[in-house]
């Protein structure tokens, strides 16, 4: 999170074969939804480590979706924390820039990969100008 531009930016990291990636390419635009309770653990996790492509993760964790003031995305009400964001910008890592020791561990390139093309997919940054920011009350 930083200022580049004259405007507020957040920047998520996206693996080129996951579900949001898709998401983003199609809608540029994106809430961050943030946990303010230790009790919001198990929806971070689910979130991080199920696809949206296979889990319909707002049935499976019972969420409340709630109309942003600002984007066309909804925010989550059990993560009341919200930034609204627009992209800006996007732009993929280039590989050759990567440590090799971090490339080999992250990106190894010599594994049989799932269909999400898990670990073995680059980055690409997007730069979400934040656009609004409140707690859901």
């Amino acid at each position: 999170m930083g200022v580049e531009w004259n405007k507020n930016i957040f920047i998520i990291l996206i693996r080129e074969n996951r579900f949001t990636r898709t998401m983003l390419d199609e809608n540029p635009e994106f809430t961050v939804n943030i946990a303010m309770d230790k009790s919001d653990r198990n929806i971070i996790k689910v979130c991080g480590t199920k696809s949206g492509r296979d889990t319909n993760k707002v049935k499976e964790l019972n969420l409340t979706l709630e109309d942003s003031n600002i984007i066309s995305v909804p925010a989550i009400k059990e993560l009341p924390l919200t930034l609204e964001c627009k992209v800006v910008y996007k732009q993929i890592q280039d590989s050759n820039k990567i440590p090799e020791e971090i490339r080999k561990k992250f990106y190894p390139q010599d594994v049989e990969i799932s269909a999400s093309g898990a670990n073995k997919d680059f980055h690409i940054a997007y730069y979400g100008e934040i656009v609004n920011s409140y707690i859901i009350e």
